[in-house]
């Protein structure tokens, strides 16, 4: 009976076993999917809607481009001008006139700005879940100044980014979706500087 007890325990252990990797290697593939389709993300434009947590919704555009550059106009005027202009992520308050800067490496923006992506060597995988036809990976990474984790949304079917939600070392929740990626060809070559 002992024996039998043994064999029950040591088969379900076994099966744990498969199950997990095969979930690991399931994640793996997600993961390599996710890289590759952020690496390949390049040239393009977008509307977006902003929801901070205190529930102020703000419209806007942002314009990327690899390695490092992007624009993220509001239609506000009193929101700022953020301009990464391929080292420095600036943003430009227009009503104070007055420019707050940070390396491109430590803002949330590096995920999509670096060249190529590897996201298990540049952050840390906090979470990756499925729910019907969208992903989402929760992200952290010590670089990031005063950002606790970014989670990006991804639609499986296609495999299409569709926005981010980013609390910052405040508890402060940002999420912006975005509502068309189009593919831009060439940009203008002031698209990326601090002041049209």
């Amino acid at each position: 009976m002992k024996l039998f007890k043994f064999y029950i325990f040591f088969s379900i252990i076994f099966f744990s076993i498969l199950l997990n990797n095969d979930l690991l290697s399931l994640d793996n593939e997600r993961i390599k999917k996710i890289e590759d389709y952020l690496n390949k993300l390049n040239n393009i434009s977008s509307n977006f809607i902003q929801i901070n947590s205190d529930g102020l919704k703000v419209k806007g555009k942002l314009f990327l481009s690899k390695p490092g550059k992007l624009r993220i106009e509001y239609e506000k005027k009193e929101n700022p001008l953020i301009i990464a202009d391929g080292k420095w992520l600036h943003y430009f308050d227009m009503e104070l006139n007055e420019i707050q800067s940070v390396t491109i490496e430590k803002s949330p923006a590096w995920i999509l700005l670096k060249k190529k992506v590897n996201l298990k060597k540049d952050f840390k995988i906090e979470t990756l879940n499925k729910k019907n036809n969208k992903t989402f990976i929760t992200l952290s990474g010590e670089d990031l100044e005063n950002i606790k984790t970014i989670k990006l949304i991804f639609l499986n079917k296609p495999l299409t980014l569709k926005g981010w939600m980013i609390i910052d070392s405040n508890e402060i929740q940002t999420t912006v979706s975005l509502l068309k990626i189009k593919k831009i060809n060439k940009f203008n070559s002031n698209t990326f500087q601090l002041i049209k």
